[in-house]
């Protein structure tokens, strides 16, 4: 006992406790600082400048007619991990798109920070099979004076309309297409019988073991039954050939 107290009190007087901090300021900490409630405000400048950019932006990368040129209008977030030599070939984050439109100044903003804006941008595609019209969210960033297009993706696709019904897809439409009737007369893309042969594979993979297990048991159920009523108490005979080699070897050299 003496000894676990001593090894318990060494413990304690090693151990550093910490107590509870010094709430009081041990200094000039400088006044404080809050966050910057200032909403910020897009200059009709800074629109012309980006109505502008986006004019030869969107012919020069999506519709693939001048990657020179789109490279030298994008920002840092379409160049990370690339190259013009890559663009030229094709390998690049923009989406390929052939607008009918001329220019884009319809584009309508989403957000507005310090050296950025977020806009969705609406286009229609000269081949009609693509859909009526696409919707693509972007980003532009303003780096020495000049605005760049920092992002581009799709975010939703018009079908032409069906039905007097504007169908939408977009890139949460990850489920199957609905149908067009109600929705308890939809019917499986495979139907009943589609099942059938995952059926039969699962089947064939279990009943093969225990065939095989109940045949074993069988023919050992037969054996048992056989040595029962044959009232076998020896084992059977040696072969005549093996006796007969064994008898050779006993004799003495001089009689074979």
């Amino acid at each position: 006992m003496l000894g676990v107290l001593a090894i318990v009190a060494v413990v304690v007087v090693a151990v550093p406790t910490h107590g509870v901090p010094n709430a009081s300021s041990k200094g000039n900490e400088g006044p404080a600082q809050l966050a910057s409630t200032t909403k910020v405000h897009l200059s009709a400048a800074d629109r012309r400048a980006i109505d502008a950019a986006l004019d030869a932006w969107v012919p020069a990368g999506m519709a693939r007619r001048d990657m020179a040129r789109a490279w030298a209008l994008s920002g840092p977030e379409l160049k990370a991990s690339s190259s013009l030599a890559a663009w030229r070939k094709g390998d690049t984050a923009i989406p390929y798109f052939l607008p009918k439109e001329q220019s884009f100044h319809h584009w309508q903003t989403i957000d507005v920070g310090q050296g950025y804006v977020i806009f969705n941008l609406l286009m229609h595609p000269k081949d009609t099979k693509l859909g009526s019209s696409w919707v693509f969210s972007g980003q532009a960033v303003k780096q020495h004076g000049h605005w760049l297009v920092n992002r581009m993706y799709t975010v939703a696709i018009m079908k032409p309309p069906t039905g007097g019904k504007l169908n939408e897809v977009g890139p949460a439409d990850f489920a199957a297409p609905p149908s067009q009737g109600r929705p308890d007369q939809a019917k499986s893309v495979l139907g009943g019988l589609g099942i059938l042969p995952a059926v039969g594979i699962f089947a064939i993979v279990l009943l093969i073991p225990i065939g095989v297990g109940i045949g074993a048991l069988v023919r050992a159920r037969r054996w048992r039954r056989h040595v029962r009523q044959s009232d076998r108490t020896s084992l059977p005979p040696l072969p005549s050939g093996y006796l007969r080699s064994s008898d050779e070897e006993r004799e003495p050299a001089g009689k074979r």
